[in-house]
């Protein structure tokens, strides 16, 4: 059974995203839309996000720069007191938890700029006891910067950077007077702790330029993501619904007889057609809701945190600005299929195969119409 949904053409035009309210039975989800201003200029938007995810992923030994650092931390402490092995201490709980906390998160940029917050001003306090200006561990403070700069966006990493340097700039003011002297091999130590730091990361960093060189995951037609991307995409979307049993749901939309397009105006047209039709959808998204292109003239929209009825009502909105005026000069309609599931349920073969099937049975039924899967 399935549940069929159209509208006549004369339907009035959508209204744009900034004026759309949330399909009721859309649940707040990861997106920076749901979440307050702040929060989205942390966040920043889809891509961001998804840099963010993948950097994180690849940064998946944190504990290594945590033993460089810790480990000249514990060194220094043989000359400046028992104080900064309980700094080392509370800095292993804070990367424990980090670590925790940002698996499966909704919003990992937050546990992420937290605990770099947190780790920079432990560093500070243990420069300020160590020395301040001539302590060892002073260059160390730049490890959680640099590394926090390949996740996030440039403007959150210049208010990292400028707090970094108000830490630092604190930490030597603040330096108890008459601090012991100490060898020169524990400088030595400390800046190989900090080459180490550095040589892993761009480690990391060359192994994911490598990757994406030959890893292709945008549609050099239309701009979209492709189903690389959203094969990667689906599995943080899917950590997510598992960790906080929310709803997950894919629309198929296929361009009704585009085959007739292509055989009556050629294939160029056909590409205006397909580049116009792309360029609506995504503008009609929300930040979080993507379109990616699977091939041909279909489509698949990713509607992390909506259930049946709430991505029907997203559907049923992206048919309707397809019909309300022509695309690329021609009379163009779309089909569109949807399935969605919820926590533990979620499969991204599994919905792609009801919404394929809803797909069907609206080209069954006469095209031009949302046919949603029964769930």
């Amino acid at each position: 059974m399935t549940a069929r949904t159209a509208a006549p053409r004369s339907t009035p035009p959508a209204p744009s995203p900034s004026a759309t309210p949330r399909p009721a039975g859309a649940t707040p989800f990861d997106g920076p839309a749901n979440g307050s201003r702040a929060f989205r200029w942390l966040a920043g938007d889809h891509a961001d996000h998804g840099r963010y995810t993948d950097m994180h992923a690849r940064f998946r030994a944190p504990y290594l720069f945590g033993a460089a650092i810790g480990g000249t931390c514990l060194l220094t402490a043989v000359w400046f007191g028992w104080w900064l092995v309980v700094l080392v201490a509370v800095a292993t709980a804070t990367m424990g938890v980090g670590v925790r906390a940002g698996t499966g998160s909704a919003r990992p940029e937050v546990v992420g700029a937290v605990s770099f917050s947190l780790l920079e001003l432990n560093l500070a306090v243990s420069v300020a006891l160590s020395g301040g200006a001539r302590s060892p561990l002073l260059a160390l403070m730049v490890v959680p910067v640099f590394t926090q700069a390949v996740c996030f966006p440039p403007r959150v990493t210049a208010v990292g950077v400028t707090l970094s340097a108000g830490l630092m700039a604190a930490a030597v003011l603040a330096a108890r007077p008459g601090a012991p002297a100490v060898p020169a091999a524990l400088y030595v130590v400390s800046w190989l702790a900090l080459l180490s730091c550095l040589s892993l990361a761009a480690y990391y960093l060359a192994a994911a330029d490598l990757s994406s060189r030959g890893d292709a995951v945008v549609d050099p037609l239309t701009g979209l993501f492709n189903r690389k991307a959203l094969q990667a995409r689906f599995a943080d979307v899917r950590a997510q619904a598992l960790a906080l049993d929310l709803p997950v749901a894919v629309a198929m939309c296929d361009v009704d007889r585009f085959k007739a397009v292509n055989d009556a105006f050629g294939h160029d047209r056909g590409d205006v057609v397909l580049q116009e039709l792309a360029y609506r959808l995504r503008k009609e998204l929300r930040t979080y809701d993507l379109v990616y292109r699977m091939g041909g003239e279909e489509f698949l929209v990713l509607l992390p945190g909506h259930d049946a009825a709430a991505a029907t009502a997203v559907a049923t909105r992206l048919r309707e600005v397809v019909v309300e005026s022509p695309v690329a000069g021609l009379d163009v309609t779309v089909s569109i299929g949807v399935s969605s599931a919820r926590g533990a349920a979620v499969d991204l073969g599994e919905l792609t195969r009801t919404a394929d099937a809803a797909l069907y049975d609206a080209k069954r039924a006469g095209r031009d119409r949302v046919v949603t899967a029964a769930g």
